[in-house]
């Protein structure tokens, strides 16, 4: 029966607590009414934390590449074929590899080659087609480097050898028995000053326009001699074939705030960037002798915009003269943190006089806009050079100096559109934004959300639907999923919980009706008190002046603008330096190579994590260093001890390496220890930086989803206090999950106490406790201790609550997943494997029984041979990467269950063999198994079963799934199970069962709703 209720959340990346509370005539809670918990995976990979659509896209990117590679092949083939440049027979096609391609291209400019011979070059050409630059992806790189190098090196070569093409001179190179393909060498050299270095080369490197020049000049000459079969039709069309080049998708920058259907305009825009300066100008404050605040006029506000169009910063001491402030006036936003202001920097960079110089100033706003534009989105250089010279009249090499500049980088969050209604309103006066954007005749965006309207929605629709201004730009059609149709959050794990938050609020709308007042926990900082505040400014400030102190240095000896020096380099800049005191000293930490500020600027260095970000989620300071590439391609994704210490690596010690880390600050060199990631388990277990992160991300987003079904009562508490308050309430104790008076982690229901505890955390409440806090470190506990209880029965309410909680797990019924591990095995005739192991420290082949996943090929029948069937033999194997279920059948002549466990490379034969929609039917058929048997059960990862074990009714969730048909399960409160299985030290094991002790047991699969229903239909013999 629906009543009026408050409910609580505690969100977080991979759970979501939850409690409904009672409330009093004075909308104050008076009783607990029920809690649960729902846990469902973050979408990242549970090996190293890594987000599963990385290595989806990795892959998904690997085979289109290998794809278009195919596709481009195989229709030049078909082109070749009609125009008469290669015979139709395939065998015919074979023998011309037999055919010297380089020399066909270089006779080809002199005599006229046969149709086979030139499109036995022209296929050539197509296989090594060079590589073309894209100015917009391309990292910038300076004169000396490898690439460009290598190419420059090409070129000289063609023009001091008079070669006409790249195919003649590599014809030559061949000839004198040197390489014709592009090989990478280092090696190290030593400096006048006595520093070793690495030098990096190709011995040679071909791109893209070498290429098409070639086949140019081959087509013409072969025309000439032969112009009846060289037509220009097939020129076009094999031309097209050859030199096609894929445009890159645009970058999706999200929606406008204000105008949905607009999207957001780049940072480096003149007008978004005069849009942020007069809106920062606007809102700035100073404060006169008498220590009263005052607004700029309209004349000092447009001297110090002036000023700032023309210089990327000005001090605030600078701004103050520009002004006529005055010496003793001071910023409102002036503190030891911030000593400067942020100019145009587009308009300052492209005011140079290598670049526009005067003219710049004397374009329009609009025609400034659209140059950016174009230097934004033009992926072609040449294309942007000519524009350039056409529409703003500047020579050649101006065009070029200015399609090469560095502009600010990212999305600002308004469109064009909305910028250019507002802009005016803040320049006609001072006036600060909310009014500019009441003047331009938009509502503020805080004033479109359900908040000011009142309207209460009956249920909460897909959230790209409703925060618009949070998402991607979707198809729009009706007939795409939702997520497809409105777009979605970039972010998988706040995806994931947006829409699991969806799933539960709606089912307890179902059950309660909407709730009058909602709660979300937001995990932040409370608020400091005045010497912390200090403290912080201190240190903020030094390292504002260490960055800035770092950045000119970079500028100075990479020779760029000081705009150019990005936030990488000056990281690299700041672990550098914690190398060593001495800057001669200042080695790889592996390989133990002097490491110079010039090497250290190049890519040559990289930042590396100490511990593997991959299984630490760990992106602070303390756990990176700079390190050779070379090196820390060695060390990969280990530990210092896994890579270097385990084991004798070649040009590697490990005891070297930790008299290296003994010079480094305390907190970055126990990492390198033998127990390095041991002791940093001990300080951070379970809270590592992207979950905070994405905590306090989530927190914000939900609140803002929750108001579209109760927009006059919805907040959030922070983090803290929820801990605090845990402790005073006695809710860490042993008989409410507590163990040695602390939350128990490995327990999923503390999710749940943290919602009861949110529950009762009102506005009141929070500024006793951020204001008690504030006044000193030693009473933040003491005004705790006498806090009475919410009501008299609250912690009896808590306990109840939680001891009658179902956790629901969301399942996971996708057959899409890995099918197989990325090793190949060799198959031998024998049926065995080839694998190669370590003995002795000697890396040796041997034969291994290991169930594999066959592969063959028809094509390469004739060298792997064939089966007794006719069928090719199978030459290597992968072994299956994981199962997609495993089913339970009835046998009927005995009755007993037995067991058919399903992997995902059968799952996906199913859907291949049958289509999706009858595939997954097939898949999911709730009579009868895979086998064709009468199906008792399918269970899958996270599926509940309820059975009996040890004279007690349990309820259990599948673990996991072994190939021998054993399942592992573990009680549905538990967390953390795989790694506390594999810890000896820990009380907790998987419970195992087969299909025969599951019949025993009286085992049957069961549901527990997202709100934590509990369904079971009973056990059928």
């Amino acid at each position: 029966m629906p009543f009026r209720y408050r409910l609580a959340l505690d969100t977080g990346p991979t759970s979501l607590g939850w409690a409904i509370f009672r409330l009093n005539a004075e909308n104050r809670p008076m009783a607990l009414v029920l809690s649960g918990v729902r846990i469902f995976s973050d979408g990242r990979n549970p090996k190293d934390g890594a987000s599963l659509a990385v290595a989806r896209r990795l892959a998904r990117a690997m085979r289109r590449r290998r794809d278009r590679l195919l596709k481009r092949k195989n229709k030049l083939i078909a082109a070749l074929v009609h125009h008469g440049f290669f015979p139709e027979d395939s065998a015919q096609r074979k023998r011309l590899e037999g055919l010297d391609p380089y020399r066909l291209r270089a006779e080809g400019l002199d005599r006229a080659l046969e149709a086979y011979e030139f499109g036995r070059a022209l296929f050539h050409l197509n296989q090594r087609r060079g590589f073309k630059s894209n100015r917009k992806t391309d990292k910038r790189e300076t004169d000396s480097s490898v690439m460009k190098s290598a190419i420059a090196g090409v070129r000289e070569a063609l023009a001091e050898g008079g070669f006409r093409t790249v195919g003649e001179w590599l014809h030559h190179r061949k000839q004198q028995g040197q390489t014709v393909r592009a090989k990478f060498s280092a090696r190290r050299t030593v400096t006048e000053e006595g520093r070793a270095r690495i030098e990096k080369n190709y011995d040679l490197y071909i791109d893209r326009a070498m290429v098409e020049a070639e086949f140019d000049a081959l087509w013409t000459r072969q025309a000439e001699l032969n112009p009846a079969v060289f037509s220009e039709q097939a020129r076009d069309e094999l031309r097209d074939i050859l030199l096609f080049q894929r445009r890159l998708r645009p970058v999706d920058p999200g929606r406008c705030t204000f105008f949905p259907d607009e999207a957001r305009a780049p940072l480096a825009l003149p007008s978004v960037q005069r849009f942020r300066l007069y809106q920062e100008l606007n809102n700035l404050r100073w404060l006169d002798e008498g220590l009263q605040e005052r607004t700029l006029t309209v004349a000092q506000r447009d001297t110090m915009a002036n000023a700032l169009e023309k210089s990327v910063r000005r001090t605030f001491q600078q701004l103050r003269s520009i002004a006529g402030l005055g010496s003793e006036a001071s910023f409102s936003v002036e503190d030891l943190k911030r000593q400067d202001f942020k100019g145009n920097a587009t308009s300052v960079v492209l005011s140079k006089k290598q670049h526009f110089g005067a003219c710049w100033a004397q374009f329009d706003e609009t025609f400034q806009d659209e140059i950016v534009l174009r230097l934004l989105t033009e992926e072609n250089e040449s294309v942007l050079i000519a524009w350039l010279q056409e529409h703003t009249g500047v020579d050649e090499s101006q065009a070029e100096a200015i399609a090469s500049v560095a502009l600010p980088d990212g999305y600002g969050r308004l469109s064009l559109k909305a910028i250019r209604l507002i802009l005016p309103s803040l320049r006609e006066d001072v006036h600060t934004y909310d009014k500019a954007v009441m003047m331009a005749g938009i509502e503020h965006h805080s004033f479109l959300g359900p908040r000011a309207t009142g309207e209460i929605l009956p249920n909460l629709p897909y959230y790209g639907k409703v925060l618009e201004r949070h998402v991607g730009f979707g198809t729009g059609s009706p007939e795409d999923s939702e997520e497809r149709r409105f777009g979605r959050i970039s972010n998988p794990t706040v995806h994931i919980v947006l829409n699991q938050i969806r799933v539960l609020v709606n089912e307890l709308i179902r059950r309660y009706g909407h709730p009058d007042q909602v709660v979300v926990e937001l995990a932040r900082e409370l608020k400091q008190t005045w010497e912390q505040k200090r403290e912080t400014e201190r240190e903020q400030a030094a390292n504002q002046q260490r960055n800035t102190r770092y950045r000119q240095e970079i500028a100075s000896v990479l020779g760029i603008s000081e705009e150019q020096v990005k936030r990488d380099l000056i990281e690299k800049r700041i672990l550098w330096e914690e190398l060593s005191f001495d800057p001669v000293e200042r080695c790889c930490p592996y390989s133990g190579q002097q490491i110079s500020l010039e090497m250290l600027l190049s890519d040559r260095v990289e930042v590396e994590h100490i511990l593997p970000f991959s299984q630490t989620l760990d992106d602070s300071l303390n756990n990176k260093t700079v390190a050779l590439r070379q090196a820390n391609r060695v060390k990969g994704n280990q530990t210092p001890w896994d890579a270097f210490g385990r084991q004798e690596v070649a040009g590697f010690r490990y005891e070297d390496i930790l008299q290296r880390a003994q010079v480094m600050p305390q907190r970055k060199r126990y990492r390198f220890a033998q127990d390095g990631k041991e002791q940093w388990l001990k300080n951070d277990k379970g809270f590592l930086d992207r979950a905070l992160n994405d905590t306090r991300y989530l927190s914000r987003m939900a609140k803002e989803y929750l108001e579209f079904i109760c927009p006059q009562a919805t907040w959030v508490v922070p983090g803290r206090l929820t801990a605090m308050l845990r402790r005073v309430f006695g809710l860490n104790s042993p008989d409410i999950l507590g163990w040695q008076g602390q939350k128990n982690r490995e327990d999923h229901r503390h999710h749940a106490i943290d919602a009861c505890v949110i529950g009762v955390t009102d506005r009141g409440l929070l500024q006793k406790v951020a204001d008690a806090s504030a006044r000193g470190r030693g009473m933040q506990g003491r005004f705790l201790q006498d806090m009475p209880m919410p009501w008299p029965s609250y912690r009896e309410h808590v306990k109840r609550a939680v001891n009658r909680i179902w956790v629901s797990h969301k399942p996971d019924h996708s057959y899409e997943k890995a099918m197989h591990n990325d090793t190949a095995y060799g198959l031998l005739p024998d049926g065995y494997v080839r694998v190669r192991k370590e003995v002795d420290g000697v890396r040796k082949r041997h034969k291994e029984k290991l169930r594999v996943i066959p592969v063959f090929s028809a094509k390469a029948g004739e060298r792997h041979g064939f089966l007794m069937n006719g069928n090719p033999r199978p030459y290597k194997g992968y072994k299956g990467d994981s199962n997609y279920c495993i089913e339970i059948v009835r046998d009927d002549a005995s009755g007993k269950w037995l067991s058919d466990v399903i992997s995902t490379y059968q799952a996906y034969q199913v859907i291949r063999e049958h289509g999706q929609e009858e595939g997954w039917k097939r898949l999911r058929d709730p009579i009868h198994g895979f086998s064709g048997g009468s199906l008792v059960m399918r269970l899958m990862i996270n599926d509940i079963v309820r059975l009996e074990h040890e004279n007690e009714l349990r309820t259990w969730r599948v673990s996991t799934i072994s190939g021998n048909g054993q399942i592992f399960f573990a009680d549905i409160h538990e967390s953390n199970v795989d790694s506390r299985n594999r810890n000896k030290n820990d009380p907790f094991s998987y419970a195992s069962k087969k299909a025969s002790s599951l019949q025993k047991a009286k085992a049957r699969r069961v549901t527990i709703s997202p709100a934590g229903r509990l369904s079971d239909p009973g056990f059928t013999p």
